[in-house]
């Protein structure tokens, strides 16, 4: 056991196996006390707890957000503060047992050296680390999703490739058996507190910008990668993390975007690194893994503004449902907006066909159609008009509704028959262009 006189010395000898590399004998070591280590470093002296019962720090948030000055205290009394204060300052300085856990946990989460062997060797042991507070203020959240994407065979992969049950809709079931899946997404307000969603949109577009191998792997004709590739490919798999942790976000009311705009961001990165279309039409439907990662990224963004029509109010906390403003289409809307703008990127671009452009819009009104049809989703069906017709945040462009107005015509008459609504708004649209 663990015992607090002894943590100094069991710094340095965690120390001496970081420094030494000796990382599978560090873990066999800090796991079993790992729960004390958080322990310590959360838990306060036994005079700084006497001097907070003595001194509790009452503070109306409620007065002071009114802008009302704080009701003064009695001289003696303010005398009598400070020297507890003063006293319980001193205490925490010399709590040894607390600092040194913590120095621990620092020296765990802040290798990226350590993190990157952890990740592939003992991807469970970094997610009881996840629990202690260090993390958040360091990088290692970063560190270890790049280490995941990083490794071929990486937990992570094997999981993707495992977890493609679905538990409605398009909505992935998260059995318990997948252990880091389950861990990062079956609470989506805490992937969000760990700051996943950063994590992995910043690791996808790292490597769009910079890894120039796998851009040429992903410009090559798409041979065996729908089959095996896309598995063990960073940028489906960051594209399928966020498809898991957006759906959670729905099903669990979450009144937040999470991130997903950074599908645009992908949208755009991919158009850049994707090479000119030959001269004939491509017979394939996704002629290169670029294609399909394009579709994916229109594909999911409707499967996110559909999926509210699916949530089961029981898995919502009361809590949440009861809130001023709570709106159970809200990441549903906010998934029209951005499959508005990666349209505004996608159908003027010169690096895909005119008959793929066809496709991916097809795929889109073929959504909008059922939103239209659902008189629950009105709200959806209108924001998805407005965001890939008019634009959200900037007006759309005339030469880019002009396309689109081309590309609609395109597409099989039977789907653009059902989507009058959509093509009356492209109508008003265009009457008002210069």
């Amino acid at each position: 056991m663990l015992v607090r006189g002894r943590v100094r010395v069991f710094r340095e000898l965690i120390e001496n196996l970081h420094l030494t590399k000796r990382y599978d004998e560090l873990v066999l070591l800090v796991e079993p006390q790992l729960p004390k280590l958080i322990l310590l470093t959360k838990q306060q002296s036994l005079i700084a707890e006497w001097v907070d019962r003595l001194d509790p720090r009452n503070i109306n948030m409620a007065a002071l957000l009114r802008g009302e000055a704080p009701r003064a205290r009695p001289a003696w009394r303010q005398r009598w503060s400070n020297a507890l204060q003063s006293l319980k300052s001193w205490s925490v300085a010399r709590d040894e047992a607390s600092t040194q856990a913590r120095e621990v946990l620092l020296n765990l989460v802040t290798s990226p050296e350590l993190t990157a062997h952890l990740a592939v060797t003992h991807p469970h042991f970094c997610l009881k680390l996840l629990e202690a507070d260090e993390v958040i203020r360091s990088d290692f959240i970063e560190n270890f999703m790049d280490a995941l994407f990083d490794a071929p065979g990486s937990r992570l992969y094997v999981e993707l490739k495992n977890n493609q049950n679905l538990n409605g809709g398009s909505r992935l079931y998260l059995p318990q058996n997948n252990r880091l899946l389950h861990f990062f997404f079956s609470d989506a307000a805490e992937a969000m507190k760990n700051g996943l969603d950063r994590a992995i949109g910043e690791a996808v577009c790292r490597r769009l910008d910079e890894d120039r191998k796998l851009a040429e792997k992903l410009n090559e004709s798409l041979g065996s990668y729908y089959d095996g590739g896309r598995f063990r490919c960073p940028i489906n798999s960051g594209i399928t993390l966020f498809e898991i942790m957006v759906h959670e976000g729905i099903h669990q009311g979450l009144q937040d975007h999470m991130w997903l705009h950074y599908f645009r961001h992908f949208a755009k990165k991919i158009l850049k690194q994707m090479l000119m279309p030959p001269g004939e039409e491509a017979c394939q439907e996704w002629p290169t893994p670029f294609h399909y990662l394009l579709y994916r990224l229109v594909s999911v963004a409707t499967d996110w503004a559909e999926q509210c029509a699916r949530i089961d109010d029981a898995e919502i906390p009361e809590a949440t449902r009861s809130a001023n403003g709570f709106d159970r289409h809200f990441i549903s809307i906010e998934a029209t907006k951005a499959l508005g703008s990666m349209l505004q990127d996608i159908i003027p671009s010169e690096k895909i066909t005119a008959s793929f452009k066809t496709y991916l819009l097809e795929v889109a009104i073929r959504s909008h159609n059922r939103l239209q049809g659902n008189h629950g989703l009105f709200d959806v069906a209108s924001s998805f008009r407005i965001a890939v017709i008019k634009g959200t945040d900037l007006p759309t462009e005339a030469s880019y509704r002009v396309e689109l107005r081309n590309v609609f015509n395109r597409i099989d008459h039977r789907i653009r028959n059902e989507a009058a609504q959509f093509e009356e708004v492209l109508d008003e649209a265009e009457a008002l262009s210069p």
